[in-house]
């Protein structure tokens, strides 16, 4: 079979001290794309011809890779298959728009756009002109995700009682990183609000199930924070002092999941993790017993050293490590592995998550977005 031709948009061509950004494109994708014999990168979408062909050139990308500087030039081009976007939240739709009116299959990073109200243009405007679609949205596939799901579904501590998971955004309590200063701006989209909850509802949801009811409250307790480069050291360098933030940053969210009718907890708060404690310490309690898993980061669907994945059974009293299965994608980069588990999925037509699956995230958390204006009206 023919490897599917990708047009790839975002990967960025500015030197490190004048981007602005997590480098997702370079370091989550490009490692999968570049090696794997199922994938070609044949087109690139940048803000200009001229940064598009200076980021094949970073990048060491073949000489033949196309540069664009229109969306509707790479949504022209009959020999890209699969358009796979990963720029800043509020441009997503912008950008792949004319590839979905053009039937070509989209893959569009978390989340889709700005908020639930775009996110269902996208979706709509999908389904009408029958493109495929795929959302990157990708704790379902992490290997310590699908080891916990398994031991569920294998009965091992019974039926889920309730499951509860508190974690620390990790960051600087008086500075944002410039490299994200939009985290501040619910405008924008990609925050804390949307990134953090939307992925910990994905993962949580693909262990204990679907919310039935979804509660939430949150407020921000950092209303004013100070804007950080931190590509001269570790400490960083002010840039912006008494910028405004728009962003929940104590989170809590609580409901009921089915089938088990459990109840489960969430709390995310802005800061740095209690010393010397995980930072994502996440318990579900069963009959039997329970699952514990400890983590360096919050995100897992990204993973990463240090996951720990913990069983408590009642009868023998006994606590045992578990190890999640090991594939070929742990020898990526770490950003790179899960996501490789999506295309793989995506390559053959496995289980993936689509533009239709990911309103149902949009959907709770633009619910919370209510509550928190409802709340502070």
């Amino acid at each position: 079979m023919s490897p599917i031709r990708v047009g790839l948009i975002g990967l960025p061509s500015a030197s490190a001290e004048n981007y602005e950004g997590v480098s997702w494109t370079a370091n989550a994708h490009l490692p999968y794309l570049t090696q794997s014999p199922h994938f070609e990168i044949v087109a690139l979408l940048n803000s200009s011809v001229e940064s598009a062909q200076t980021a094949i050139q970073k990048y060491g990308l073949p000489g033949k890779v196309k540069a664009y500087g229109d969306p509707q030039d790479l949504a022209n081009d009959p020999d890209v298959d699969l358009v796979v976007c990963s720029v800043r939240v509020d441009r997503h739709f912008l950008t792949v728009r004319p590839s979905l009116i053009a039937g070509k299959t989209v893959f569009v990073e978390w989340p889709l756009d700005r908020n639930l109200e775009v996110a269902r243009e996208m979706a709509t405007l999908a389904a009408k002109h029958n493109a495929r679609t795929i959302v990157g949205i990708q704790g379902a596939f992490s290997p310590v995700i699908r080891k916990m799901r398994s031991v569920i579904e294998s009965g091992q501590i019974g039926r889920v009682l309730a499951s509860t998971a508190i974690g620390s955004f990790g960051n600087s309590i008086d500075a944002e990183s410039k490299n994200v200063r939009y985290f501040l701006d619910r405008e924008v989209g990609g925050n804390p609000m949307t990134i953090h909850v939307g992925h910990t509802l994905e993962f949580i949801a693909a262990v204990v199930g679907e919310f039935k009811a979804l509660r939430s409250f949150s407020s921000i307790s950092r209303p004013v924070i100070d804007i950080k480069d931190y590509s001269v050291g570790d400490a960083g360098k002010v840039v912006e002092t008494g910028a405004r933030n728009t962003i929940p940053d104590q989170i809590l969210a609580y409901g009921t999941v089915e089938p088990s009718n459990a109840a489960v907890t969430i709390r995310l708060h802005a800061g740095k993790e209690f010393p010397g404690q995980p930072r994502l310490d996440w318990r579900i309690q069963g009959e039997k017993g329970w699952l514990r898993l400890t983590s360096p980061l919050l995100f897992l669907n990204v993973g990463g050293p240090g996951i720990k994945l913990e069983i408590a059974r009642n009868e023998t009293e006994t606590v045992e490590e578990l190890l999640p299965r090991t594939d070929e994608w742990d020898e990526l980069p770490v950003p790179a592995q899960n996501i490789a588990r999506l295309y793989e999925a995506y390559r053959k037509n496995d289980w993936y998550p689509t533009f239709d699956w990911a309103l149902k995230r949009h959907e709770a958390i633009d619910g919370m977005w209510k509550q928190f204006d409802a709340d502070n009206h």
